[in-house]
C-alpha cells in the first residue's frame, strides 16, 4: 500500500495549474535577460526575429539577409505575440518565450498522466520529476522552439490515446493532427510522426489497427493537410515553387533524415545521450525490480492484459518507438530526446509514489549520491573547467548542490513525495547562483556579441564586412549588418583584393590556410567562442 501523501502535496496536487505555474515563475523570473544572446541558435533566432518584424519575413524566415528554411516560422509568431503584448524588449521577449515554452511542456505533460488515468498525486509527480531534472531546467533559460514543440507533440499523444480508448473517436482525432499539424509548423514533421508512430504501435499492441483507418482520423489528416497547405501556399508566393522543392523539402526534411549535411552520429548515439541528459532519474534503473518484470511470468501477464493496461503500456511504447525512430535517423541532436521525457516521469513518478518503500527510499539515496558528487565535482574541480574566462558563482553553486544531495538523504524514506518536493525546491535554489552569477560570466565565452560589436564598430566606419567559414548568421543580429559569407577561400578572395576596407570574421584554426591568400589583413580582436576562436582580421 503506498504512503499517505503529506498534506502540502496533497495541497499542491489539488491545485496543479497553480503549482506548475508558480514553479516555472520561481525558476525563471530572475534570469530572465540577464546574460546575452549564446552561441549558436540564440543569436541566430534572434536575427531571424528581427527580420520577421522588421522586413515582414512572415512565411520564409530570413537568416543573415539570406532566405532561411530551416525552420517554420510559428514559433517566431509566438515570440512575437509576447513581444506585442508585453512591455518586454529584446533580448528578454527571447527568455519569456523559453520559460513560458517550459511551462505548456509541463501542463502537456501532466494533462498527459491525467489522460492515461493516472490520479493527480501520480500526474502532478511527474511534473515534479521534470522540473528537478537539470537538462530541462536549463532548456527553461535557453531560447529555442523545442519545449513548445515538445509540448504539442505530448498533447496529440493524449488525444490520439483518448481516440482510441473510448466508445467514440469523435473530436480526438481532429484535434491530434491539429496539434501535430502545429508542431510541425514549428520544427518540422517529427511533429506529427512521433504520436502517429506511437498510435500504430499501440493499436498493434492492443490487435486494434482497424481503429487507425478511422473516418475521423481521416478527417483530421484532411485538416492537418490543409494547415500545412496554407503554410506551403504562403512560401510559393513567398519564394516560388523551385525554392519549397529544392531546399525546404530537398536539403532541410528528406536529406536530414536520410543522409544528413550535419550531427551525424552513430546508433549508439542516443544510447549515451539520454541516460546522460536523463539524470538524477536514470538512477531509477538501479532501483526498480528489473528481473521480476524480465521473466517469463511477467510477460505473460502483461500480454494477458494488454488491452487494459494503457496507463502504463502507453508511456513505454511511447518512450520505446520514440527512441527507435530517432536512432534510425541519420541525423541525431541530443534536444531531439524530450519526446521521450514526459512518459518517463510519469513512468518514475508512478514507482516513487506506488513503489515499493525500501526501492524508492534506494532512488533517493542514488539520487543525493548523484547531487552530492556533482557538487564535491564543481567544488574541486571547478576551476579546471575549460573555459577561458573567470566563472563567478560556482562556490555557492557547489555548495546548494551539496545542501540539497544532504536534504534528500533527510527525506529518502519519508515517502516520493516529500523527496519529490525536496528535489524539485533544491534545484530551484540552484538555479539562482547558476542564472544570477555564472551564466551572465559566462558571456564572453558563449556569446558573439563582443566581437559582433567590434564588426560593427567597423561596419560603422566603411569597412565591409565578410565572414569565412562561421556558423551562418551569428554575428548578424549583434552587428547589425548582414555579413558576406563564404566557406570558399577564392570567392573570399575575388570579393574583397578590390576593396580598400574589409573587416573579416575567421577562425583561428583556419587563418594560417587563408593569410598567404589575404595580404593587407591584420588581426584586431581574439575571442574563445563556444569552443572555437574567433579572429577579426581588417583590411585598411
Amino acid at each position: 500500500m503506498a504512503p499517505t501523501p503529506s498534506r502540502v502535496f496533497s495541497r499542491l496536487a489539488n491545485h496543479p495549474w497553480l503549482t506548475m505555474t508558480l514553479a516555472v515563475l520561481a525558476q525563471t523570473w530572475f534570469a530572465l535577460g540577464n546574460r546575452a544572446l549564446w552561441f549558436s541558435d540564440e543569436v541566430r533566432y534572434a536575427d531571424a526575429y528581427k527580420n520577421l518584424v522588421l522586413h515582414g519575413k512572415w512565411m520564409v524566415l530570413s537568416l543573415n539577409g539570406q532566405p532561411y528554411p530551416d525552420k517554420p516560422p510559428v514559433y517566431f509568431w509566438f515570440l512575437w505575440l509576447i513581444d506585442t503584448l508585453t512591455p518586454a524588449d529584446m533580448p528578454q521577449v527571447f527568455f519569456i518565450g523559453a520559460a513560458l515554452s517550459g511551462l505548456f511542456f509541463l501542463f502537456a505533460a501532466y494533462w498527459l498522466a491525467r489522460t492515461l488515468g493516472h490520479d493527480r498525486n501520480v500526474s502532478l509527480a511527474s511534473t515534479l520529476v521534470l522540473l528537478s531534472t537539470f537538462f530541462l531546467a536549463a532548456l527553461f533559460h535557453y531560447s529555442r522552439m523545442d519545449l513548445l514543440f515538445t509540448a504539442l507533440i505530448v498533447l496529440a499523444h493524449g488525444c490520439l490515446y483518448r481516440a482510441f480508448t473510448g466508445e467514440r473517436q469523435g473530436k480526438w482525432p481532429l484535434l491530434a493532427f491539429l496539434c501535430g499539424g502545429v508542431a510541425t509548423l514549428i520544427k518540422g514533421p517529427l511533429g506529427f510522426l512521433f504520436p502517429l508512430l506511437t498510435a500504430a504501435v499501440w493499436l498493434v499492441w492492443r490487435g486494434e489497427p482497424k481503429k487507425l483507418f478511422s473516418r475521423q482520423m481521416g478527417l483530421g489528416l484532411l485538416a492537418m493537410l490543409a494547415l500545412l497547405g496554407a503554410w506551403v501556399a504562403g512560401v510559393i508566393l513567398a519564394e516560388g515553387p523551385d525554392f519549397l522543392l529544392d531546399t525546404v523539402l530537398g536539403k532541410h526534411v528528406i536529406q536530414r533524415a536520410t543522409h544528413t549535411f550535419h550531427h551525424r552520429e552513430g546508433l549508439w548515439y542516443y544510447f549515451a545521450a539520454l541516460p546522460l541528459a536523463w539524470l538524477p532519474w536514470t538512477l531509477a534503473a538501479f532501483a526498480v525490480p528489473v528481473r521480476r518484470y524480465l521473466s517469463p511470468a511477467a510477460w505473460r501477464e502483461i500480454w494477458a492484459g494488454r488491452r487494459s493496461s494503457g496507463k502504463h503500456a502507453f508511456p513505454w511504447i511511447m518512450f520505446a518507438a520514440t527512441f527507435v525512430f530517432l536512432s534510425s535517423l541519420s541525423g541525431k541532436v541530443l534536444i531531439y530526446i524530450l519526446p521521450m521525457f514526459p512518459p518517463l516521469a510519469i513512468l518514475t513518478a508512478d514507482f516513487l509514489l506506488n513503489g515499493e518503500a525500501r526501492r524508492v527510499a534506494r532512488l533517493w539515496t542514488l539520487a543525493a549520491a548523484a547531487w552530492i558528487t556533482a557538487g564535491v565535482a564543481l567544488l574541486v574541480a571547478g576551476d579546471m573547467l575549460p573555459f577561458p574566462v573567470p566563472l563567478r558563482g560556482l562556490g555557492i553553486s557547489a555548495c546548494v548542490l551539496l545542501l540539497g544531495g544532504g536534504a534528500l538523504l533527510l527525506v529518502r524514506s519519508k515517502g516520493g513525495d516529500r523527496g519529490l518536493l525536496t528535489a524539485a525546491l533544491a534545484l530551484t535554489v540552484w538555479l539562482y547562483p547558476v542564472g544570477l552569477l555564472v551564466a551572465p560570466s559566462l558571456d564572453d565565452a558563449m556569446s558573439p556579441k563582443r566581437q559582433a560589436l567590434i564588426i560593427k564598430s567597423y561596419a560603422d566606419q566603411g569597412y565591409e564586412p565578410h565572414a569565412m567559414k562561421v556558423y551562418s548568421g551569428i554575428f548578424a543580429y549583434y552587428s547589425g549588418y548582414n555579413l558576406i559569407e563564404t566557406n570558399h577561400l577564392d570567392e573570399l578572395v575575388r570579393s574583397v583584393e578590390n576593396k580598400d576596407r574589409v573587416v573579416l570574421s575567421v577562425r583561428e584554426s583556419q587563418w594560417k590556410h587563408y593569410q598567404p591568400s589575404l595580404p593587407g589583413f591584420r588581426i584586431v580582436d581574439r575571442q574563445y567562442i563556444a569552443g572555437m576562436v574567433y579572429l577579426v582580421a581588417v583590411k585598411g
